[in-house]
């Protein structure tokens, strides 16, 4: 049990916010003909919440029973995050 530890965890995984702004503002000055706005912001593996030691607490395994559930140390999901418009004509 030296090497054994809680590998519990919670992630936030995807995460999406946006906003799509009002017919009334969009009117104002309308140029282009817009009939629809919307702005958004989307992240990938935001946040992780847990006390594992380890790179990640989601482990892969490897080919094998024997070897399934043990920490290779293998890096991290990369954080990603998008920043977008719609708009619709």
């Amino acid at each position: 049990t030296r090497f054994v530890e809680d590998g519990s965890y919670l992630r936030l995984k995807n995460v999406i916010i946006g906003y799509t702004i009002p017919k009334s503002i969009i009117k104002v000055g309308n140029k282009l003909n817009l009939s629809r706005l919307r702005v958004y912001v989307s992240s990938q593996n935001l946040l992780t919440f847990t006390k594992y030691k380890g790179f990640d607490p989601e482990i892969g395994s490897r080919n094998g029973l024997l070897t399934n559930g043990i920490d290779y140390g293998q890096y991290p999901a990369a954080r990603s995050f998008q920043f977008g418009l719609q708009a619709g004509f």
